[in-house]
């Protein structure tokens, strides 16, 4: 079976750079959804029925035109990812999170583009 593609739009609220590894500099919230560039990373849904949960490869756009009253931690980004079973996962409404090796970002999808 060959993927489609899928994709939506969503809030989402950036966390606040924290990383476990004291190694690492913790990332500035702009910097892990750069405006106007697409940027590759996992994306981890889960099943509406089995509740398990998935991550899938996407790519992610942050258009930057963010209105005044979601401020600096929140975004309104697009989401493009190929899988079978990816409406099990990313219906309108449901919760997921961005993931670059820890949670970035978490988003609830407030509407399904259709290609």
């Amino acid at each position: 079976m060959r993927p489609k593609p899928y994709k939506f739009q969503a809030f989402v609220t950036i966390s606040a750079g924290q990383n476990s590894d004291p190694a690492c500099p913790p990332l500035p919230a702009a910097a892990t959804l750069p405006p106007g560039q697409l940027k590759r990373m996992a994306v981890r849904g889960e099943h509406h029925l089995t509740h398990g949960s998935h991550f899938f490869s996407a790519l992610v756009a942050n258009s930057d035109d963010n209105p005044d009253w979601i401020g600096d931690d929140h975004a309104i980004v697009t989401v493009m990812l190929a899988a079978e079973d990816a409406a099990d996962y990313f219906s309108a409404g449901d919760h997921f999170a961005l993931w670059l090796g820890h949670d970035i970002a978490d988003g609830i999808v407030t509407r399904r583009v259709f290609v």
